[in-house]
């Protein structure tokens, strides 16, 4: 469906920029992306989504806020111990009237998805799943002042065949901020097709350099073995 007057006029510094135009705005549109988390890595990327104009943004998150969350773009002092889910669901609201926010397993499910957990062990599950899932799905990793944004079409190799362990973890403002909005950006640029070949990449962002790297399958992963295309 065309969009309309309203949205034309609601995204036209978008429209105009290369590639997009109304078709790459009608397929963000279409899209509903899962986003776990809801966290202050989580918040830059909420906001993000919602802006670009996806037509949904689902939300998987069961936490309350924590003092940790004060650092996040979603949370006050006041709000600690309130839901992170349904502050987050009303953030995204407020950004975007077209932009339907919505809780985990409420409506159809996702067409996409992204990653923004500050557990590694819960970031690997939830991009597993992802993939078992055959979702395209972009993975964001907080280090310090930056961090690593991966990103996982169907059909190309899976997180585990770039995951790096012994990173720092710790996350400062910066890199939060930082890594959701390039997590976001790379997620809105592979829904609206104007990422280019080969997408599977994984981004590290170091004092606000990114270095991009393609993702190879490695020797042995299971997700060799995956549904062909």
């Amino acid at each position: 469906m065309a969009l309309s007057e309203a949205e034309i006029a609601r995204y036209a510094r978008q429209l105009i920029l290369p590639g997009v135009g109304e078709m790459g705005q009608e397929r963000l549109r279409a899209a509903r992306v899962k986003v776990y988390g809801a966290g202050p890595l989580a918040g830059p990327a909420l906001i993000y989504l919602a802006e670009s104009g996806v037509g949904a943004v689902i939300v998987d998150d069961a936490a309350p806020v924590s003092p940790a969350d004060r650092s996040g773009w979603l949370y006050g002092p006041a709000d600690e111990g309130k839901p992170r889910l349904e502050l987050a669901l009303e953030a995204v609201d407020a950004a975007n009237r077209f932009v339907y926010a919505e809780p985990e397993g409420r409506g159809p499910g996702p067409t996409a998805a992204l990653v923004c957990l500050e557990s590694p062990d819960a970031t690997r599950a939830a991009a597993k799943a992802c993939f078992e899932a055959r979702l395209p799905h972009v993975v964001a990793e907080v280090d310090g002042e930056g961090g690593t944004v991966t990103v996982v079409p169907v059909g190309g190799p899976c997180f585990e065949c770039s995951f790096r362990a012994g990173s720092e973890r710790t996350g400062l403002p910066a890199g939060y901020a930082a890594t959701s909005a390039l997590a976001a950006l790379e997620l809105t640029l592979l829904l609206a097709f104007l990422t280019p070949e080969p997408r599977a990449r994984r981004i590290e962002l170091v004092r606000g350099h990114p270095a991009a790297r393609v993702t190879v399958r490695q020797p042995g992963c299971a997700c060799g073995t995956a549904r062909p295309l």
